[in-house]
């Protein structure tokens, strides 16, 4: 696991790195989108909606995940964010056992529904990190 995250980890990055030199990423992790993390835990995740979120200085990116192998690797850029608006997108934390999950505001929901994301175990030192940077971004507005 540790060799996938870690090279996983660095593709995402250098994808950032050549959106935007001067931006360089922060911190990278994974989220899922599946109504039922049991069954996706079971079976891996493969049948979610899986992104991955990197922060830097100025911004907030979600990267489609594709499958490749048996491993997850980044795909084309979905949304993107300034720090701000991320901030205000995203609600409460709720971490759990072997899960964490926020909502977050998506583009082109209705009504704007958040949408439920969550965090496996193994980005949680990741996911940690970022939302320590967006506290520190929304404690400045």
């Amino acid at each position: 696991m540790a060799v996938r995250k870690a090279a996983t980890i660095k593709q995402v990055e250098q994808m950032v790195r050549e959106m935007d030199a001067t931006d360089p990423p922060l911190t990278v992790f994974g989220v899922f989108l599946d109504d039922s993390p049991w069954l996706s835990c079971l079976g891996g995740g493969l049948g979610a909606d899986t992104y991955f979120v990197t922060a830097t200085a100025r911004s907030v990116h979600f990267h489609q995940a594709r499958t490749r192998g048996l491993g997850l690797r980044p795909g084309s850029l979905v949304y993107s964010f300034d720090r701000d608006d991320a901030a205000r997108r995203m609600g409460e934390v709720h971490r759990q056992l072997l899960w964490s999950s926020f909502p977050f505001v998506l583009p082109g929901n209705e009504d704007d529904e958040p949408t439920l994301m969550r965090v496996r175990l193994a980005w949680r030192k990741e996911f940690a990190r970022f939302t320590a940077d967006l506290d520190t971004a929304a404690a400045r507005r």
